[in-house]
């Protein structure tokens, strides 16, 4: 999507960001073979969006193009604490249509060749009904290929018709994926206040990273729990993209060594890194591959 992240009080600055692409951009910066499959308009937004995306190495060939539509907006309104508040501009983006204009076959033959599919609730919220069976059908596909699924609650209930409709679905793709990430306030907006019982209920052969808030992460691996406490600065200036990074860092380095420990750490440090700057991005000359790769 296009971000306005505001620079001062009367001025923003445009960039390109928004949930997945955050995931994918660090996910590229650290040295993982990425590509990124949405739908995009016809227009200088889109071709900028595009090219940003080659600068930071993320593959683009899986990009349609549709000429009808054109690309989400979001602003960004920051707290003191660099808390945010989302502003969207999303009912004409192209992304909605995806899976309208592709052969499904034919993407399935290209992403069988990755070791996994990282999506959200997001990606979630913005199809209908039609949409949402397809991209279903090509999960089941691809993990039968040996695929790994790799899912972010990441509830924005004001992109969800109902509370309702956002439990039913993120549900049902939870369960078929193989790793999670889910924070406190993902389940607060669900309305479920006991998070042992349902990720104990639902989740019992996968990996769950659960944010609890202010540093602390509970891991539910192996049917067992395990709580970490790191180190949390409660004064950011912007934690937009923490989580997209921190999940990013956490799968690169989780794919490398199965130490949970050091992946949390490491993860962390970028989280907080990216929690200093304005934005979902940080510039690349503040990306230091060595601070975050094991």
């Amino acid at each position: 999507m296009i971000e306005l992240s505001p620079e001062n009080k009367n001025k923003y600055v445009l960039g390109y960001a928004g949930d997945t692409a955050n995931t994918a951009i660090y996910l590229a910066r650290l040295g993982a073979s990425t590509s990124y499959i949405t739908s995009i308009g016809n227009d200088i937004f889109s071709e900028s969006m595009i090219k940003s995306l080659q600068n930071e190495g993320i593959n683009t060939s899986n990009i349609h193009v549709n000429n009808q539509k054109s690309l989400g907006l979001y602003l960004i309104d920051n707290k003191i604490n660099g808390e945010r508040n989302f502003f969207y501009w999303r009912k004409n983006s192209a992304a909605k249509t995806f899976f309208e204009n592709i052969d499904i076959n034919l993407l399935l033959k290209k992403i069988i060749k990755y070791d996994a599919i990282y999506f959200t609730g997001i990606t979630l919220s913005i199809y209908d009904s039609k949409n949402i069976n397809i991209f279903y059908k090509l999960l089941i596909l691809a993990k039968a290929n040996g695929v790994k699924l790799y899912f972010d609650f990441n509830i924005r209930l004001n992109n969800w018709k109902s509370k309702e409709i956002a439990n039913k679905l993120v549900l049902k793709f939870s369960k078929i994926s193989n790793t999670i990430f889910i924070t406190k306030e993902d389940l607060k907006n669900l309305g479920i206040r006991a998070y042992k019982n349902f990720i104990v209920s639902n989740y019992k052969n996968k990996l769950v990273i659960f944010r609890s808030g202010n540093g602390k992460i509970i891991i539910y691996n192996n049917k067992k729990f395990n709580y970490y406490n790191l180190i949390f600065k409660k004064v950011v200036k912007d934690t937009t993209g923490c989580g997209d990074a921190f999940n990013a860092c956490f799968l690169f380095n989780y794919y490398k060594d199965n130490n949970i420990k050091k992946c949390l750490n490491i993860a962390h440090k970028l989280g907080k890194d990216v929690a200093k700057t304005q934005g979902a991005i940080i510039k690349k000359e503040i990306f230091k591959l060595k601070n975050y790769a094991i």
